[in-house]
């Protein structure tokens, strides 16, 4: 789209927000409402497979239909000329990995709560029926609002583990687990602690994770001011074998929930 376009007759494009590898987003005003959205693209031709424009389609759909706080609110879908556009509610604010480039290193303490946040949401949706897995946890999915709360944003690649096999393997390198880069590879709740593990590294160390991927190398590597006893958390959350991580983000919320209480941060 053109800025200055005019979506629907109603959203009119204002500028580019981002571009990935699937989609473009663009920042539009409502002049129904006067009210500010993001507009997210998705075009065919540009994803080369028509099963992976059905399933981003799909999972835009899902999405819609959840409630929960951390999530933006979707207003509506539109489609026309192989194209899809998902309009949805514009969050204010800074993502994680730019405050990490802006601040360096996060302090111990803000990680642990931010993780603890993080895992509320992901056992939100491990939770559904069917349960679904987010795929993509990783600080530039995780916007920080100016009074502080956190919102989970890009669901492209959410996908209902329930026993269905998976045809087409999504995430971001140094954040997906080892499992989904195989083709056989299960699945399942575990996947989502594996890419929180690996986004609690980055923000406490600023390690390029896909050069030094966290379950090779302790945060305590990078940073000595991590914590041993948070270090062995995101230590467990890492590792490539599924059997040895937290196996539910209830487990893993409760752990760093006893780092937090116990005052472990300075």
């Amino acid at each position: 789209m053109e800025i200055g376009s005019v979506l629907g007759n109603r959203y009119e494009i204002e500028a580019v927000l981002g571009e990935g590898g699937f989609s473009k987003v663009y920042l539009a005003v409502d002049r129904e409402r006067g009210r500010k959205w993001a507009v997210k693209e998705l075009d065919k031709g540009r994803l080369m497979d028509g099963r992976l424009y059905q399933m981003l389609k799909n999972e835009a759909e899902l999405v819609q239909k959840l409630d929960y706080p951390y999530f933006p609110h979707i207003e509506e879908r539109m489609e026309g000329q192989g194209r899809c556009y998902i309009v949805m509610e514009y969050l204010q604010g800074e993502t994680l990995e730019d405050m990490l480039k802006r601040r360096g290193p996060i302090p111990p303490g803000e990680v642990a709560k931010w993780g603890r946040d993080m895992c509320l949401v992901l056992g939100y949706l491990h939770q559904l029926s069917p349960p679904l897995v987010y795929r993509d946890m990783k600080p530039g999915n995780i916007v920080r609002q100016p009074g502080g709360n956190l919102r989970l944003i890009d669901f492209g690649a959410v996908w209902g583990w329930a026993g269905k096999e998976e045809e087409i393997r999504l995430g971001t390198k140094g954040y997906a687990a080892p499992e989904q880069m195989e083709r056989d590879g299960a699945i399942d709740a575990r996947t989502d602690i594996y890419g929180l593990g690996a986004t609690m590294y980055r923000l406490l160390t600023g390690a390029d994770v896909r050069r030094f991927p966290a379950g090779e190398y302790h945060a305590r590597h990078w940073n000595r001011l991590v914590p041993r006893r948070l270090d062995k958390v995101i230590w467990k959350c890492t590792r490539a074998n599924p059997k040895e991580r937290y196996q539910s983000c209830g487990e893993l919320e409760k752990e760093l929930w006893k780092e937090i209480k116990n005052r472990t941060y300075v």
